[in-house]
C-alpha cells in the first residue's frame, strides 16, 4: 500500500519535472557539456534491442531513449511511460518529428506501479528516472514483473565519481555551479539543487547491484562512464 509520504513526495517531483519541462532538453546539454547524449546511446547499446523485441523506456521524459532505439532502424515495438503530461508532450512532439509514431506508443503512469501486464518487455530502460522514484525498490520490482523470462534491464544513472581527485573538481561543480545555472535557467528555484541532492542519496553503484539482485535479477554488472559521474547497471530476469 503507498503511504501519504510517498503520495505527496512523487507529486512534488512531478510539479518539478512539469514546470522545467521546456527548458529540459537544453539544460541536459548545457550542463552535461553534450555528453548525455552518449550516455544514452551507450545505455541503448547495452538494452540491444532486438528485431521483434517488446521495449519499455520508464520515465522516458522527453523521449530522447526510445528516439534513439527507434532510429536502429528495428521492427521493435518501443513503448515509453511517464509521469509528466507535459515532458510526454514534448516528447510526442519529437517522435512525430522524426516520423516514429508507428514504431513508439507513449502513456503517462507511473515507474512504481506500471500498467502493463506479466512478462510483456524483452527489455525495459530507465535513463535518470529511477533516483526519482519514492520507491526505488518497488520500481525494480516493477520491472522484474513486466519483463519476460531471459529479459534485461538497463539503468543509467547519476552516481558519484569514486576516484579522489576528480570528486573534487565534481564536487565543485556538481554542488555549486550546476545548481546555480540549472536554477536560473529552468526559472525553477530548486530542480537542479534538488539533483545533486538525489544523487547523494541514491545508493553506490555495488549496493545498488545488491538491490537489482534481491529483487531477482541475475548476471548483475555495472559500469562506469565519464570517470563515474554516471553508471550503467544491466541484469536479467530469471530463464525457467
Amino acid at each position: 500500500m503507498i503511504g501519504k509520504d510517498t503520495i505527496a513526495f512523487t507529486l512534488q517531483t512531478r510539479e518539478m519535472f512539469t514546470s522545467i519541462a521546456p527548458r529540459y532538453d537544453f539544460l541536459n546539454r548545457l550542463l552535461s557539456v553534450g555528453q548525455d547524449k552518449d550516455w544514452r546511446k551507450r545505455a541503448v547499446d547495452l538494452l540491444d534491442p532486438m528485431e521483434t523485441d517488446h521495449i519499455l523506456d520508464v520515465a522516458t521524459g522527453t523521449c530522447d531513449v526510445v528516439i534513439e532505439i527507434a532510429r536502429r532502424n528495428l521492427s521493435a515495438q518501443i513503448f515509453g511511460i511517464d509521469f509528466s503530461q507535459r515532458m510526454l508532450d514534448l516528447g510526442r512532439t519529437k517522435v512525430t518529428r522524426n516520423n516514429y509514431n508507428k514504431s513508439i506508443s507513449l502513456q503517462i503512469g507511473s515507474g512504481e506501479s506500471l500498467p502493463f501486464a506479466n512478462e510483456s518487455f524483452d527489455g525495459v530502460i530507465c535513463a535518470f528516472g529511477i533516483r526519482n522514484f519514492a520507491n526505488v525498490q518497488m520500481g525494480l520490482r516493477e520491472f522484474y514483473r513486466v519483463l519476460k523470462p531471459g529479459g534485461r534491464i538497463v539503468i543509467l544513472e547519476f552516481s558519484v565519481p569514486q576516484n579522489q581527485f576528480f570528486n573534487t573538481f565534481y564536487d565543485w561543480y556538481f554542488n555549486l555551479i550546476l545548481p546555480k545555472i540549472g536554477n536560473l535557467i529552468s526559472g525553477h528555484s530548486n530542480a537542479y539543487t534538488y539533483l545533486p541532492e538525489s544523487v547523494a542519496n541514491f545508493p553506490n553503484q555495488k549496493k545498488f547491484v545488491e538491490w537489482i539482485e534481491k529483487t531477482g535479477f541475475e548476471k548483475v554488472s555495472f559500469a562506469e562512464l565519464t570517470f563515474g559521474i554516471v553508471s550503467i547497471h544491466r541484469g536479467f530476469k530469471v530463464s525457467y
